[in-house]
């Protein structure tokens, strides 16, 4: 009786991970990211809060400043050179960058803890489409983040509606979920689940 039992909970196991597999055979791996989980988020952060202060020069001595972006969606990442799982969600990160380089009311924003030279360098190989600043240990420190890549999304309001620290691949998907409510919405009423 017992091993009869054995044979039918393993038979039902079997059913059930067979149909699961065809249902992921079935799906393409967009459509699995897009189903996964939202990613871990930061602890540096609190969605619906002010973003806060942010006014510095990018890599090419552009004036940067969040108080003038009013209006405009805001992406930042927080990374560094030597950080695998940072460059590891570069090519996905500029895919979002291409989506929305017509759009004038959505800016991205890398900001590197590496120097200009250092970039410069690194940027020959591995292209990354947000705009870049450079040497900015002091903002992540002034923040307080100590985790890469952190990605944060800032409404039209400069308030927090996305945050994420480490490496998820569903991440992309989530930033681009974020920003199209907020480009549907035009405020910062609400956000994805």
């Amino acid at each position: 009786m017992r091993v009869l039992l054995v044979l039918l909970i393993f038979g039902l196991f079997r059913t059930q991970t067979l149909q699961a597999q065809e249902m992921s055979n079935n799906l393409t791996e967009e459509e699995m990211v897009k189903g996964m989980p939202k990613p871990k988020e930061s602890t540096y952060f609190v969605t619906g809060s002010p973003f806060g202060k942010f006014k510095t020069t990018d890599i090419n001595r552009n004036k940067l400043n969040l108080q003038e972006m009013k209006g405009k969606i805001v992406v930042f990442n927080f990374w560094f050179i030597n950080c695998p799982p940072c460059k590891r969600e570069i090519p996905e990160l500029n895919k979002l960058v291409d989506k929305y380089k017509d759009r004038n009311d959505v800016v991205f924003i890398a900001v590197a803890l590496d120097e200009k030279s250092d970039l410069k360098d690194f940027l020959k190989s591995t292209p990354f489409n947000y705009t870049i600043v450079d040497a900015g240990r002091w903002i992540a420190a002034e923040i307080g983040i100590n985790t890469f890549p952190t990605n944060v999304v800032v409404d039209q309001n400069g308030i927090v509606q996305f945050h994420a620290t480490g490496y998820s691949l569903s991440l992309p998907s989530w930033i681009d979920k974020t920003i199209t409510s907020l480009i549907e919405k035009g405020s910062s009423s609400s956000v994805p689940n």
